[in-house]
């Protein structure tokens, strides 16, 4: 029942993925290289499945990153350890050796096949989200603990002045001051998470870089490389504005932000 539901909406995905695609391609088809004319809807979903696994990984890590990153300033010490060691090793690991210890890996034992967990780590699509995921909450830990240690101490005695408690102080204080000063750090975090997801294609998930090494295995052209390399150029320009829209009407302004030269506060 939920497997035939996930096939469902993968489905639905793809077949709008395609509409949009011929709907882009046809005008161009006839300029196109022959390697790439036909198989022009084909890199425009692997466009769109880039940019949905990509931004859907972002933002799970973030909110794993958010938590992760209170427990580290306010929480135990026993926690902390657990959590310092999950970012030292995803940190300190390829993201290719995490997705084929993933996929390929848990594949070989029978009790996790047989289980319910086989319905994601079954399929490469998940396997490319719970990996781009996990990696980049790491880093996006990394970034945000790091912005909140770097806040004055005053902040956080002036809290505890007041009566805040500590998810209180967290939520109010330091969190969103820590997210102002780390923004272009994240963004560039999202931009390479960006960069390393070509790598899922090696665990069958038809991307950008999937579809292209797909096509290419037909012709033999460059070309199809180049224009996976057009589209990834896209994808980043587009991730790069989304990042600057939030900053600019979302943050206040910082003091001597070369963002907001010249907005008024």
């Amino acid at each position: 029942m939920i497997e035939a539901i996930f096939k469902s909406i993968y489905f639905w995905f793809k077949g709008w993925h395609y509409d949009v695609g011929k709907s882009v391609c046809g005008p161009f088809e006839s300029i196109l290289p022959t390697s790439i004319g036909p198989h022009c809807p084909r890199l425009i979903d692997g466009f769109f499945t880039t940019f949905e696994l990509v931004t859907l990984a972002l933002i799970l890590a973030f909110l794993i990153a958010r938590s992760l990153s209170k427990l580290l300033a306010l929480g135990p010490g026993f926690i902390q350890k657990p959590i310092a060691s999950y970012v030292y090793v995803f940190q300190g690991t390829p993201i290719l050796i995490q997705l084929w210890l993933i996929y390929y890996g848990l594949a070989q034992f029978e009790f996790i096949r047989e289980s319910v967990a086989w319905l994601f780590l079954g399929s490469g699509w998940w396997v490319g989200l719970i990996v781009l995921t996990l990696n980049s909450a790491a880093y996006q830990t990394n970034i945000l603990i790091g912005a909140i240690r770097n806040l004055p101490l005053g902040q956080l005695e002036g809290a505890q002045s007041i009566g805040l408690n500590g998810r209180q102080t967290y939520l109010k204080i330091l969190f969103p001051q820590a997210l102002r000063a780390s923004w272009p750090a994240l963004a560039n975090e999202g931009i390479l998470l960006l960069k390393a997801s070509a790598l899922v294609s090696t665990i069958t998930v038809l991307d950008l870089m999937g579809h292209a090494r797909t096509v290419f295995s037909r012709s033999y052209d460059l070309w199809v490389y180049g224009g996976a390399a057009m589209l990834y150029i896209l994808l980043t320009a587009l991730m790069t504005l989304i990042a600057f829209v939030i900053r600019r009407y979302w943050f206040q302004s910082l003091p001597s932000d070369p963002w907001f030269k010249g907005i008024s506060r």
